[in-house]
């Protein structure tokens, strides 16, 4: 059992502590940040919930960057300097990734229902330049500096746990 003096000195220190780095990026920035650095954000990983959302689900969330619905930030692990891992968001950039490399006909939308059966080089420049206009934010994660790699990984695995 630790003493108070122990307790209070990894308290006064910040042992076990994350760093929060909030930041917004445009969509087409982060695609073309993901396409042309393989090592910039890891989304095929498997240390995330594996299910993959169908074309109606990624479709809606495509819908809700052209209606600016809030959607939830993409959640990351800085690896190394611009080097990260997912921790909750791979579908969401999966999709993003998806419908901006014409992987991805919108389909089963309620809102924007003239969109579907677009493709991203199909939509009219209006809607276009309306998506485009739209930041999601990452939030980064950062141990501190004197965390050893068993406890960077615990710590991550109960970030993940508690967002999924």
């Amino acid at each position: 059992m630790m003493t108070d003096d122990e307790i209070n000195a990894k308290y006064e220190f910040g042992q076990n502590r994350l760093i929060q780095e909030i930041d917004r990026i445009k969509l087409p920035a982060l695609v073309e940040n993901i396409k042309s650095n393989p090592n910039y954000m890891k989304i095929d990983n498997d240390s995330q919930y594996s299910g993959d959302w169908d074309d109606v689900k990624k479709s809606k969330l495509i819908e809700s960057f052209i209606v600016n619905l809030p959607v939830m930030p993409i959640v990351l692990y800085d690896r190394s300097y611009h080097t990260y891992v997912v921790i909750d968001g791979k579908q969401r950039l999966k999709a993003i990734v998806d419908f901006y490399s014409n992987n991805l006909t919108l389909s089963g939308l309620e809102v924007k229902t003239e969109l579907n059966g677009l493709t991203y080089t199909n939509l009219l420049a209006n809607v276009k330049a309306e998506l485009n206009r739209y930041s999601i934010s990452l939030i980064t994660i950062v141990p501190s500096g004197d965390a050893s790699p068993e406890e960077i990984a615990k710590l991550i695995e109960v970030v993940a746990n508690r967002l999924n």
